[in-house]
């Protein structure tokens, strides 16, 4: 954990109530990689059908209307390098919306979804607060160090 950027993140959300400098997810990069979590901007190389797990700030969750009448989350994260589109089916918001609303920053695991050359979303089949994930990783860290 690179405690320099968490203090910088902390300080811009507590009085900018925005982060200009550093993304929230900039000072646990290590433990993101440790956990085998994909950024935005390598998921296009990735095949569907690819388990994958992600992590980001929620910025958008929309549940518009559908002709069948089955209530779909559409979730967007942001990490480091971009944003990234989710889908939250019937069966996981039972499990999950509350997690993933009471959260700003969540680690996500499902399967990555391809449509054409560029469309790109993920159906979510785990939602967990990021910050529950990270700090079991540092105490773990701390025992062993």
């Amino acid at each position: 954990m690179d405690e320099r950027l968490l203090e910088l993140a902390l300080i811009e959300e507590e009085y900018l109530r925005i982060n200009i400098f550093t993304h929230p997810l900039a000072p646990f990069r290590k433990e993101l990689e440790e956990l085998g979590v994909i950024k935005s901007k390598d998921l296009a190389s990735l095949k569907g059908g690819s388990n994958v797990k992600v992590a980001g700030r929620v910025v958008l969750v929309h549940t518009p209307p559908t002709k069948s009448g089955i209530r779909i989350m559409f979730i967007t994260i942001e990490d480091e390098y971009g944003l990234i589109d989710l889908t939250l089916l019937p069966e996981a918001q039972k499990r999950y919306s509350r997690t993933l609303l009471l959260n700003s920053l969540c680690y996500f695991e499902g399967t990555l979804r391809k449509y054409g050359k560029r469309s790109i979303s993920i159906t979510i089949e785990r939602i967990i607060p990021l910050g529950e994930i990270l700090s079991g990783i540092i105490e773990t860290k701390k025992d062993l160090g």
